[in-house]
């Protein structure tokens, strides 16, 4: 109870998450994301109680997790919790911002690694951070015993989806469905059926 939390990244799972975590012991939430729909969202959803825009410098390919990594609202982060966050999400499947969260969590944190990242990717963490600092790494996937709980936070309306699925294709449109997501015109698009 009474936990800091950092979640890097407000795509639709860590919306979900973000809204779960307050309700669950997250007394004080900040989201840090890029500033687009995502992040209107969140704020619409009131996923945490400080919004952090981060910026989009750079090319999607390989400079936004640098963007992050680099970016002066990164070190304000830094600057207004010296001591880190009990929780630091780590959402954006972005390696590079995986690598660098271990130095948000404060000592006796945990450090969640919930995106999703490519199989060959790799991350450097020197042990005597984590020993010394007494951090708890924690992987989360899938929790499929936990469906009934879910279903009850829907439907009590305590955790709101509504907006998460933004965009809605037929099946003949799937070309289009593609590029909604490719040009994030779309914050979780879904093809539907008849």
């Amino acid at each position: 109870m009474g936990s800091s939390v950092l979640m890097l990244g407000a795509g639709p799972t860590g919306l979900v998450l973000a809204q779960l975590l307050r309700q669950n012991g997250g007394c004080h939430v900040v989201i840090a994301a890029p500033g687009g729909l995502k992040m209107e969202l969140a704020k619409k959803l009131g996923a945490a109680d400080v919004y952090v825009e981060l910026s989009r410098e750079d090319s999607m390919s390989n400079a936004l997790s640098a963007v992050f990594y680099l970016g002066p609202q990164f070190k304000k982060i830094k600057s207004d919790n010296p001591y880190g966050f009990d929780v630091v999400v780590e959402a954006t499947g972005s390696v590079t911002i995986l690598q660098d969260s271990i130095n948000y969590v404060r000592r006796g944190g945990r450090l969640v690694v919930y995106g999703v990242y490519r199989n060959s990717a790799l991350v450097t963490w020197p042990p005597s951070k984590i020993f010394g600092d007494e951090i708890t790494i924690l992987g989360s996937f899938s929790e499929t015993y936990k469906f009934p709980a879910a279903i009850d936070y829907l439907d009590s309306g305590r955790v709101k989806v509504d907006g998460i699925v933004n965009k809605t294709f037929k099946l003949e449109q799937w070309g289009d469905c593609l590029e909604a997501i490719r040009n994030k015109s779309a914050i979780k698009a879904a093809i539907v059926f008849d």
